[in-house]
């Protein structure tokens, strides 16, 4: 590649805190976690630039950082798994998830940092990454990064190929996009078309929409477990299947998608090869076990185990 792999979008704090179950809580019939483990890792774009750094790419985050402890640790996290960041300023604080989990089952899921914010405005040294990139994926989590002006501009005015992982509560593509990626829900929510007579159709109906919509050379709309439908201008929808069954925790996977299909665009593939990559590629991430076993160990390394109960400080829940 030509350039380094620019990731763009909303990054997140994702916290797992493993535990057991022996008892409820006296006062209340909720369960109680006594914690033996936890593990943080970069969520949202923060994970598709792990997942990019790991298959051995020059990687750049475009990201909006609080100064908060949240956003120190992601800095952390990402410089051990060898992710640029170029931070854009961010008023808030920093979004974190935290899952709460026993026996390999999540058991709640705590979300805490508010909503959107709107990001500060980008260096001249983010402007001329984005030019610069062999390819760029932009990985919405509908935070407020893929709304930024500047930053839009830059990504309509980049060589490079486009890819684009939207969100619902995020905006439109930028024109000209060479691939969106969403999932079958994510579709029919930004299109707000009708189901057809099959699933197929339905997702193919959706992707064709919102190809012509924004105006985007493809969209690939990705389908768990039976792989991915795949419209594109001139032709009938390609679909892509799994080859192989995987089942397991999907946390990431649509991350691991897009990132597969932008390396291999930014490497000359044709669409339809990137997007077959891109399948293949998902799941064996899930069958392999998914974001717990996928990322390189200074990112999943787990601290000193504590004990702590669903009620207590630490992870703040009620």
């Amino acid at each position: 590649m030509r350039g380094p792999v620019v990731v763009v979008g909303d990054t997140l704090l994702d916290r797992d805190v493993e535990g057991v179950v022996n008892r409820l809580c006296p006062d209340s019939p909720v369960p109680v976690l006594d914690e033996t483990a936890h593990v943080d890792r970069p969520g949202g774009a923060g994970l598709a630039a792990v997942f990019a750094a790991a298959q051995g790419a020059e990687v750049v985050l475009v990201t909006a950082l609080a100064d908060d402890a949240g956003g120190a640790r992601l800095g952390v996290l990402l410089a051990a798994a060898g992710v640029q960041v170029y931070p854009l300023r961010l008023a808030g604080s920093t979004p974190e998830k935290i899952r709460l989990r026993a026996g390999g089952r999540v058991l709640l899921r705590h979300d805490r940092g508010g909503g959107a914010q709107t990001p500060g405005e980008p260096a001249e040294a983010v402007l001329r990454v984005i030019e610069r990139a062999s390819v760029v994926l932009v990985s919405d989590y509908g935070r407020g990064v893929a709304r930024q002006p500047a930053l839009r501009a830059a990504l309509a005015a980049t060589r490079a190929p486009v890819v684009w992982d939207p969100h619902p509560r995020g905006p439109a593509a930028v024109p000209g996009v060479h691939l969106v990626t969403p999932n079958e829900t994510e579709v029919q929510e930004l299109v707000e078309a009708p189901a057809a007579a099959t699933r197929l159709a339905t997702a193919a109906d959706g992707a064709e929409r919102l190809r012509q919509r924004w105006r985007a050379g493809a969209v690939a709309v990705t389908l768990g477990a039976d792989g991915a439908l795949l419209s594109h201008a001139g032709s009938t929808p390609l679909v892509v299947p799994t080859p192989m069954a995987a089942e397991g925790d999907t946390c990431g996977a649509g991350d691991r998608f897009a990132v597969a299909a932008g390396l291999a665009l930014g490497r000359g593939a044709l669409l339809s090869e990137a997007v077959q990559e891109a399948v293949t590629e998902a799941s064996a991430y899930v069958a392999d076990g998914g974001v717990a076993t996928a990322l390189p160990p200074p990112v999943r390394r787990a601290p000193q185990a504590v004990h702590t109960a669903v009620g207590g400080d630490r992870v703040g829940v009620a």
